[in-house]
């Protein structure tokens, strides 16, 4: 079992505490006086607990953290512009991530409301905890948004996807993501949406920081890579160009959560694959109002990508929209056609 990162910091202060017994007994024992040899190992366990240990125990109780380093945020004070835009960003991302999952996990609609917690700035950084809230009301932390009735299979999928935006920075290379993330992430739909939302945090060169250091519980064994404006290029391209194959096929199923600027959607109870969930990438598709599509029923064509079978992930290429909500009832008007 993984040590917690908590664990690491406590092993690191034994290890220094453990120095400062050896060395006291090895002066005792040579009649050596040494006052305050022990100072300088004092003040590392200081550091420790003052720096590392509060990280460490936000890490062990969220779901991903992110720790914002750059010229414009320091120890103890930071621009509260600075400060507003990176939670505004992270919220917004943790709020998309929730949406693309349930939406491609049920037919639950996630709450618009979903906060991350701002916990503070530590030395040379702005550090925020992001924890998806429990399922139950009464198990809701103060100041967390109480979810209605959202399954707990749907909060697991959406709790595991924030984290996996932690090890997207693992796979960024100079020239592009290493494929192996399709092995640390199999599901295309889901591997799309960690990318996009990585792509979206990475720093810009304009917005006063310069590195996003993204921690999960339970990846204490892993380098903490960062991510950088070089990073974002990389992962920009990469979220330009999702999916590999050349197979196409159509699919027809209902609109029920648009991510408007990445130009994503999901489509539930897909008629060809019996009621499933399909990501769906319409970048060279011209909507003059994506909102219009939302909770109306959508035939899609284009390449797909499969997960244990299934298509999950779809770049769209043609898209014929019912002119009716469906959920208002009532017989469909009429059809929009759109293409490339």
């Amino acid at each position: 079992m993984t040590d917690s990162w908590v664990d690491l910091v406590e092993k690191k202060a034994q290890l220094i505490i453990d120095q400062i017994v050896a060395t006291g007994v090895l002066l005792s024992r040579n009649d050596v006086q040494a006052e305050g040899f022990d100072r300088p190992y004092l003040d590392l366990l200081r550091k420790l607990y003052r720096e590392e240990y509060p990280l460490a125990q936000l890490i062990d109780s969220s779901d991903l953290v992110a720790r914002f380093e750059g010229r414009q945020i320091t120890r103890g004070s930071a621009p509260t512009k600075v400060v507003a835009s990176v939670v505004s960003v992270l919220r917004t991302q943790i709020q998309v991530i929730a949406k693309a999952i349930a939406g491609l996990s049920s037919d639950v609609r996630w709450p618009d409301s979903l906060d991350p917690v701002l916990t503070g700035i530590a030395r040379g950084s702005l550090v925020i905890g992001v924890s998806i809230p429990p399922s139950r009301i009464e198990d809701a932390r103060e100041g967390q948004t109480k979810l209605p009735a959202i399954p707990d299979p749907v909060l697991d999928s959406v709790r595991d996807s924030v984290r996996r935006v932690a090890v997207v920075a693992q796979y960024v290379r100079d020239d592009g993501v290493d494929e192996a993330i399709e092995q640390e992430i199999p599901d295309p739909a889901i591997r799309d949406t960690v990318l996009v939302a990585a792509s979206k945090l990475a720093p810009t060169t304009q917005s006063g920081v310069d590195r996003l250091v993204l921690y999960e519980p339970g990846s204490s064994d892993k380098q903490a890579i960062p991510l950088t404006s070089e990073s974002r290029k990389v992962l920009r391209k990469a979220v330009a160009q999702p999916v590999k194959t050349s197979d196409t096929a159509t699919f027809t199923g209902v609109v029920r959560a648009i991510d408007l600027d990445a130009k994503r959607f999901e489509i539930r109870h897909v008629k060809e694959i019996d009621g499933g969930s399909v990501r769906c990438i319409y970048r060279n598709v011209k909507v003059d109002d994506e909102r219009r599509l939302l909770d109306r029923e959508v035939c899609v064509n284009g390449r797909y990508e499969l997960a244990a079978g299934r298509p999950r992930l779809i770049e769209v290429v043609k898209l014929e929209m019912n002119e009716t909500k469906l959920r208002a009832g009532g017989e469909p008007q009429g059809t929009l056609l759109l293409t490339e």
